[in-house]
């Protein structure tokens, strides 16, 4: 790691050097590894972007993400984002900018014990990012850029883990076969992208921080959201247990390494939130906190809410009846979704679609479209591409034989680079008949309870030379997704292509959509859609809102909406308040859709809070 820049006594340092390893394409980096090796060890920094920097304790933006409590992950892809995809952008770690983070500075002895820790801001430039496996190339080439700062990574992990077994913590990982422990101690199967030793590093150094960051806070007297860990009465002795996961390991049999999961998953508590530290039993430690993903987990966000505060001089964001509160919530919604989560697995034929999904050698050919759609669905969902599968599948597609709702599996649920050959030969079959497209985004809104998708056309020049442009773009949400702007000579044709060009968006796939208009306009601006209103930069009206509540230009921004006429054709009234200057304002939209009339009155109350502005500094 590089030595400090010069900065100014009031700003936090900055510093060079650091490597973020994380899924592919991932979009919310929350931290990043720095490491240098000293004359007794190394020194291990974790830098935790600044999410609280700009996240307000009881802020609008604050309740919405207490509200979804995490991110929720189909493979390597977000389906659902506990902070608004724009603020979740301006927030997180990236490659090409200075990064304002809390830094976790660890002492790690040769031995793996970890001493003197450091916490503070730090400004960060020069990140690299790097998914698990190219994390495992740059470990294994000595001539790659970043091979010396992964290496360094590499030997701290494993000298971690060591330390960790030593002290009784149920912590193993076959990266080969791809099973581990998590942190609990229950037997886990790792997703096809995680089974390098790039998982290894990021989870010991994550562990050592969280660790590292429990104690720096129990020696300050700072209460924090702790996760605290039991096992069952039932459960075998540690030391039972910790002979029984070595064994399974180093015999390797996957019915094994199963049955060993499921005793482990009965026997092992799931850990919990409390305002108190309660101890882990599955890391053996006194105490821990989740504090190394807050733009993915609200326990997270609260944690660095009270750090950033006690850095800041300042009092808890947050009393102890209202950590209670936090604390009993998250555990609740957990449970729920524990609860769902064994429901699903119940299910004898999901069961066998498993083993299905994930078999080596098979031959899929001959299975009827019913059989075969229960394994595809089950290896969508649960990111399992057995090769046989995943080739089974690309065959189908070439073939046509895929509806719209395997094709949505495929490119919008499955992930990781296990599925990349059914994903490529999935759209390609879509790029080839793009009318696929619209009825791909459809399904996935009926299947997710998403709004409809949107387009936007626009017509240029008289017949016989009319040309059509047209834009689809996903309403739902803080920041609406779009695809790019296609020309065409029909309109129908443009939509198709601007479908296509959004699902690509979408499935994070190169864009096969095409102009198919000669020559294709290109400078001319497209109008908003009917019944929807943006904000002058091209933002959705309702983020610019929720931007100057956080720096205080407006409070109390609220939206009520009420439907009314028949089922079949509603119309939805959204009226959207809040205070400005000292004085309410207040305005009101109607559209056919709920998404489109809060839109809509976000754009006109944001129109009156500008014009008031405009008047208070003329």
């Amino acid at each position: 790691m590089s030595p400090v820049l010069p900065a100014s006594p009031s700003a936090p340092p900055t510093l060079t050097a650091a490597v973020m390893i994380d899924r592919p394409k991932s979009l919310d980096r929350d931290d990043a590894i720095g490491i240098e090796r000293v004359e007794d060890g190394w020194r291990l920094t974790v830098y935790v972007a600044d999410v609280a920097a700009g996240v307000t304790p009881g802020s609008t933006l604050d309740r919405a993400a207490f509200g979804r409590r995490r991110t929720e992950y189909r493979g390597s892809w977000a389906v659902h984002t506990m902070l608004p995809r724009q603020v979740e952008a301006r927030l997180t770690l990236a490659e090409e900018r200075p990064c304002a983070t809390i830094a976790i500075r660890m002492h790690v002895r040769p031995d793996g014990a970890v001493g003197h820790v450091d916490v503070e801001r730090a400004t960060v430039r020069g990140l690299a990012a790097l998914g698990h496996a190219e994390a495992a190339d740059a470990v294994a080439d000595r001539g790659h850029p970043l091979h010396e700062v992964v290496r360094e990574a590499a030997a701290v992990s494993e000298v971690l883990l060591a330390r960790r077994r030593r002290q009784g913590a149920l912590a193993l990982y076959d990266l080969l076969s791809g099973w581990a422990t998590n942190e609990d101690g229950v037997v886990v199967r790792l997703a096809s992208f995680e089974r390098t030793v790039g998982y290894k590093i990021v989870q010991e150094c994550m562990i050592a921080a969280n660790t590292a960051l429990a104690s720096w806070a129990a020696g300050r007297d700072l209460p924090l959201l702790f996760r605290n860990h039991s096992a069952a009465r039932v459960s075998a002795p540690r030391q039972t247990l910790l002979d029984d996961l070595d064994l399974a390991f180093a015999d390797g049999s996957a019915a094994r390494l199963e049955a060993l999961r499921e005793r482990t998953l009965m026997t092992l508590k799931a850990a919990e939130y409390a305002p108190f530290m309660g101890g882990h039993w599955g890391l053996n430690l006194p105490g821990y906190v989740h504090a190394t993903s807050p733009l993915r987990r609200y326990a997270d966000l609260v944690v660095q809410q009270i750090i950033t505060s006690h850095l800041d001089g300042d009092g808890s964001p947050h009393d102890a009846d209202g950590l209670l509160a936090i604390a009993e919530s998250l555990n609740t919604g957990a449970r729920q979704d524990r609860e769902a989560e064994r429901e699903s697995r119940k299910s004898s034929a999901h069961s066998s679609a498993r083993r299905g999904a994930a078999a080596t050698s098979a031959d899929y050919t001959g299975l009827d479209a019913p059989a075969f759609h229960a394994l595809l669905k089950r290896g969508c969902k649960e990111n399992i591409a057995g090769g046989p599968l995943v080739t089974e599948t690309a065959r189908r597609a070439a073939a046509g034989q895929l509806t719209s709702l395997e094709l949505q599996l495929v490119l919008l649920v499955a992930g990781g680079p296990g599925w990349e050959p059914g994903r490529n030969a999935s759209l390609d079959v879509v790029a080839a008949a793009p009318e696929t497209a619209v009825s791909i985004l459809s399904v996935h809104a009926q299947v997710n309870g998403l709004p409809p998708v949107e387009f936007t056309v626009q017509t240029i020049g008289q017949s016989p030379n009319t040309v059509f442009l047209a834009q689809a773009s996903w309403p739902g949400g803080e920041s609406p997704v779009q695809g790019a702007r296609r020309s065409a000579p029909t309109k129908k044709t443009a939509r198709h292509q601007a479908a296509l060009s959004l699902l690509a968006q979408l499935a994070a796939l190169p864009d096969p959509s095409l102009d198919l208009a000669q020559p294709a306009p290109v400078a001319t601006q497209l109008p908003a859609a009917p019944d929807v209103a943006a904000a002058d930069d091209g933002r959705s009206p309702i983020s610019v809102l929720n931007e100057y509540q956080q720096i205080q230009i407006i409070t109390g921004l609220t939206f009520s909406t009420d439907g009314e006429g028949p089922s079949h054709l509603p119309t939805f009234i959204c009226t959207a308040e809040a205070t400005h200057d000292g004085q309410a304002v207040r305005a009101s939209a109607t559209a056919s859709t709920k998404a489109s009339a809060k839109t809509a009155a976000a754009a006109d109350l944001l129109k009156l809070v500008d014009t008031a502005r405009a008047g208070r500094t003329s």
